[in-house]
């Protein structure tokens, strides 16, 4: 646990604020290159293991199962220590698993590797948020948000091109996951290393006082709220992990030509989180994501009716949602923010999971065209969830 108190093993340090939004950003920056270098080598390791689509969905539903788990287990763990350690302990096992699924020789075995990765997302994923939503407030917070998951553009957008490129010159699709595990393993010396000053510490009025709290929360409204955020997650999951695969089965493209279009949905999906970054919209943040959502219902119907193109475009208007819903979450649940946080993380990953699991079916009974129209359906849920929740608290 981090305190006031100087450690024997601090190089240096960095006020409290900046800590938390500088290593949230970096640590996304390596979530957005783990994350995203599997879609556009789903074929490698397809035909590497000999695996058929609904087989090789395993490890996008390990990967999602381990970190639903983490997420369920990160409340408790906030329970006695601080926020900061979990985020570093999120980037040693994120490095860890990303080693093991790089070099382990059976599919059994890379399974494994996708679960460490899993616990790493599902960890991550609620310290970078919260360190966020609870060191920046008021109008920044949202601006914050967006250019924290700009970041994760950025990354998202290089790692297609770190998949293809490692790949052709190693020869290996396994090269990629080593040189991630590498880079998470400096950043994790570097955390480790470099200290917050004041210290964080346990929050132990707000989950003391949590569980009578909770019994206000209205049921719906909890899932009603994880459900607007998960149900968005799937689709911008499905399009990221399964475009490369769309373009090599209708289109003929090989792995270069493809991961060149899962850049440029990450290219896009970058360039609308900037400008959410730097420019303030004049719009409400609900208007904003019912926008969001329904330009992305649209532009991924013309992409798959007319031209792929628009499967990449379609990040654009993916692109503020997420971090958006971040905002709009913690704006709308006020001080139950951790708690409401802590489940849309946990919900999302279950729904990945169920995603995961039926596209691999749908891709190989009906094909992966219609189990593009996942995508949409998920989005719709979205959009039902987003303008039908009730309030949060039970009056």
């Amino acid at each position: 646990m981090m305190s006031n108190k100087k450690s024997v093993y601090a190089v240096a340090e960095l006020p409290q604020v900046k800590w938390a939004v500088t290593f949230a950003f970096l640590s996304l920056f390596v979530l957005g290159l783990a994350d995203n270098i599997r879609g556009p080598l789903f074929p490698e390791i397809l035909s590497g293991f000999g695996l058929s689509s609904s087989k090789g969905a395993l490890s996008f539903a390990t990967t999602s199962t381990a970190a639903l788990i983490a997420s369920m287990l990160s409340a408790y763990y906030l329970k006695k220590w601080t926020i900061s350690s979990l985020h570093i302990l999120s980037m040693l096992i994120m490095s860890i698993g990303l080693l093991v699924m790089g070099t382990v020789p059976t599919f059994q075995l890379f399974l494994i590797g996708s679960f460490i990765l899993g616990l790493s997302i599902g960890f991550m994923g609620v310290s970078q948020n919260l360190l966020v939503s609870e060191n920046v407030s008021g109008e920044a917070r949202s601006k914050a948000l967006s250019g924290l998951h700009a970041m994760y553009g950025f990354a998202s957008f290089l790692a297609p091109l770190l998949a293809s490129s490692t790949t052709l010159n190693y020869q290996t699709w396994r090269a990629a996951f080593v040189i991630v595990s590498v880079i998470c393993a400096v950043f994790f010396l570097i955390q480790l290393l470099v200290h917050p000053q004041p210290g964080f510490h346990v929050q132990k009025h707000e989950i003391g006082t949590q569980t009578t709290n909770l019994q206000k929360i209205s049921k719906i409204s909890l899932l009603m709220m994880g459900g607007l955020f998960g149900f968005y997650v799937v689709a911008e999951i499905l399009v990221s992990t399964r475009l490369a695969q769309y373009m090599r089965t209708y289109f003929e493209m090989d792995l270069e030509k493809s991961s060149q279009y899962v850049t440029l949905f990450f290219l896009f999906l970058l360039i609308g989180r900037v400008i959410f970054a730097l420019k303030k919209i004049p719009l409400t943040l609900k208007l904003q994501m019912n926008l969001s959502l329904i330009g992305s219902v649209v532009l991924l119907l013309i992409g798959l009716k007319f031209h792929p193109f628009f499967l990449a475009l379609v990040g654009l208007t993916m692109a503020p949602f997420y971090p958006l819903s971040v905002a709009y979450i913690s704006h709308q649940t006020g001080d139950r923010s951790r708690a409401f946080i802590t489940f849309a993380m946990s919900f999302q990953s279950l729904a990945v999971i169920s995603m995961h699991l039926g596209v691999g079916y749908l891709t190989d009974t009906l094909g992966l065209f219609y189990a593009f129209g996942v995508g949409v359906v998920a989005l719709a849920v979205s959009l039902v969830c987003l303008n039908f929740h009730p309030k949060v608290f039970k009056e």
